[in-house]
């Protein structure tokens, strides 16, 4: 696992209740000056970090950022609550779950990502349309934004629930892996793998999540290292605003810089994928007017599925005043 991962049981401890309220105090917010730990997830959402660290940004921008490579947002997540990391680029649905049960804010948007997720079924099962999986193993991500998404909206779509198909819970970075080995039919996953499994010809993409969720991705810190580290926030936005500039003005280098954080893992990968990867997701740091009803909305949907107790205040966790300073 990447750096700065909490363990398994330290997370789900935290999740209870009473141990994660009590996992963040302010005495472990980090003097002004100290390095900004910052989260991000090693598929194509990492992007605009990655990009960042290797450009050097921040530094650019008179900040001074660590980057940490994680998972899913879920597992950063746990890492900014168990006191690891300052700053996380994650996902709707495990945000939402942090500004519920922790101290977890928004202080920007990161992008929005309905095209970057994919159900994508391997070639050789025949498989040509979603309602194709019935009875099927279908690996995912369990707790993560692009799970929520495909159980709850996606595949009650095609007239199926809970117990019409097998979920896998399985790491997007092993989803292209399954599927070409053959130990699933299909995976619920995030660019840049089911580009990987199309280019590669093992895989057919089903449908991308465009058409049913915005799929928003947040810059989250947490109360404490915003009110009392804000100008080091304010650097941190200039220097990731910088990178955006990259990821949208000169999309070739950029690709290139992505790829080979992926080929130095392992990953043989051509720029391709990332070029096309890239042209599936929205880079900003602006709220979209509709942000605020889809997270309250996803609230609630986690409140019926006894995941929350109640609705948090999404209105005061949609944080502006970084976005406003760092101009």
């Amino acid at each position: 696992m990447e750096e700065n991962r909490v363990s398994r049981r330290k997370a789900l401890s935290l999740l209870g209740g009473t141990a994660l309220a009590a996992a963040m105090p302010g005495g472990l917010v980090r003097a002004a000056g100290a390095p900004l730990r910052f989260g991000i997830q090693t598929t194509i959402w990492g992007a605009v970090g990655i990009l960042a660290e290797a450009e050097k940004t921040f530094e650019k921008a008179g900040a001074n950022v660590v980057v940490n490579k994680f998972d899913s947002g879920k597992a950063a997540r746990d890492a900014m609550i168990g006191g690891h990391i300052d700053i996380v680029n994650i996902g709707a649905t495990p945000f939402v779950v942090g500004v519920a049960k922790s101290n977890l804010v928004a202080i920007g948007m990161s992008a929005y990502a309905g095209g970057t997720l994919a159900l994508v079924a391997s070639k050789k099962s025949g498989i040509k349309s979603v309602s194709g999986l019935r009875g099927k193993k279908i690996a995912s991500q369990v707790g993560s934004q692009t799970d929520f998404v495909f159980q709850t909206k996606i595949m009650p779509a095609f007239g199926m629930k809970k117990g019409d198909y097998q979920v896998v819970n399985t790491k997007f970075a092993d989803h292209a892996s399954a599927l070409a080995s053959g130990s699933v039919d299909a995976f619920a996953g995030v660019e840049p793998y089911p580009s990987v499994a199309e280019l590669d010809g093992f895989g057919v993409v089903l449908t991308n999540y465009m058409k049913y969720d915005i799929v928003p991705i947040i810059l989250g810190s947490n109360w404490d290292v915003l009110t009392k580290r804000t100008d080091d926030l304010v650097k941190f936005m200039k220097g990731w605003k910088l990178a955006i500039d990259i990821f949208q003005n000169d999309k070739k280098h950029a690709a290139k810089v992505i790829g080979d954080f992926f080929r130095a893992r392992g990953y043989k990968m051509k720029d391709e994928i990332f070029l096309r990867a890239m042209s599936t997701m929205d880079v900003t740091t602006a709220y979209r007017p509709e942000v605020k009803t889809y997270l309250t909305t996803m609230a609630e949907t986690l409140v019926k599925r006894k995941r929350l107790d109640a609705v948090p205040d999404i209105n005061r966790a949609l944080d502006q005043r970084i976005l406003k300073a760092a101009v």
